[in-house]
């Protein structure tokens, strides 16, 4: 389980400062699935980073671990800017190969925000979904419409001290 959770007063602004808190800022990359709330390419945006997408998986409906891997090697060959951060989007419980993608961060240098918002409650290889064993952040949100609501709201979680502290910084 993850260790340092960081309250927030919604997950919009949960992943804003996920993103500032892994340096995310300008001439900077953030890939996502098309897949999901505006949220989570605009995270991106608000830092003044670009936006690109990965195709989804069209049995699960979250990030295709082959576009991913596919689309990085692409970027690789042709000397493209690679992602500084990656952020796959968990659907309606269920999550995405969270271990695959991590296998990618490490071999292709980006860090990882779990949007783990429809997947409160859900496991992942029998543990918990969010709980940063694969990802460097992850982020819930309490909005209305979600599995567990506050009204509004959110959390991130990690396992590192110093991003628990930039975040809660931050917020």
């Amino acid at each position: 389980n993850a260790r340092y959770a960081v309250a927030v007063n919604s997950a919009t602004s949960a992943l804003h400062i996920a993103c500032i808190a892994l340096g995310v800022g300008p001439g900077d990359t953030v890939w996502t699935t098309p897949n999901t709330f505006v949220a989570s390419a605009n995270c991106a945006r608000y830092c003044g980073a670009s936006v690109d997408f990965v195709d989804i998986d069209p049995h699960t409906w979250c990030m295709s671990v082959e576009q991913l891997r596919q689309k990085l090697e692409d970027h690789r060959v042709k000397d493209l800017t690679l992602p500084k951060v990656v952020i796959p989007v968990h659907l309606s419980g269920q999550s995405c190969n969270m271990q695959a993608i991590s296998e990618l961060g490490q071999a292709y240098g980006f860090r990882i925000i779990e949007d783990a918002s429809h997947a409160i409650g859900a496991t992942y290889r029998s543990e918990p979904v969010g709980n940063c064993r694969y990802s460097d952040i992850t982020v819930f949100s309490f909005h209305p419409v979600k599995i567990i609501t506050t009204g509004e709201g959110g959390m991130t979680l990690t396992n590192e001290k110093t991003l628990a502290d930039r975040m809660a910084r931050l917020r």
